[in-house]
């Protein structure tokens, strides 16, 4: 990993598993200072190793018992009718995670809701208005097995 040395990724993965932890905190862990922990953050983030930090929530207990992944085919594959549906899908609140995959689909989209009738709303109230949108195809989560975004730093 070009750009981090060893403190850096023992400060990365301490963060990957608490995003909340304190500059105290790291400085002990780490036994560092606070300034140079403080610094190390802010260049980590500079340098687009840190693109942010976010709260993890449990979406079953806020009301959202429906998960589905949307494989999304385009009707015609131009440079401005991908980015034409990147911009309107990224104005789907429902949509979590997005992305333009190989294969039989052109996306991929993560997309969660309170249930199948917001889930059908939601599909046919802001999907099948994107224009050239060729077919949408879903697959429902039946049970989360195993979610993080902790990368295997060495």
């Amino acid at each position: 990993m070009k750009g981090i040395d060893e403190i850096d990724r023992q400060l990365l993965n301490i963060l990957q598993d608490n995003s909340q932890c304190t500059i105290k905190e790291l400085s002990g862990r780490l036994k560092l200072s606070s300034t140079p922990i403080h610094e190390r953050i802010k260049k980590l983030e500079r340098n687009g190793y840190i693109k942010g930090r976010v709260t993890m929530l449990d979406y079953k207990k806020l009301g959202y018992g429906l998960q589905a992944y949307v494989m999304v085919t385009l009707q015609i594959r131009t440079q401005e009718a991908i980015e034409n549906f990147v911009e309107r899908v990224k104005l789907i609140p429902e949509v979590q995670e997005s992305y333009y995959v190989s294969g039989q689909w052109d996306f991929l989209c993560k997309v969660c809701c309170h249930d199948m009738d917001a889930y059908h709303a939601m599909l046919v109230g802001r999907f099948s208005h994107i224009e050239n949108v060729g077919a949408l195809h879903s697959i429902f989560v039946l049970n989360e097995i195993k979610v993080t975004h902790k990368l295997p730093l060495v």
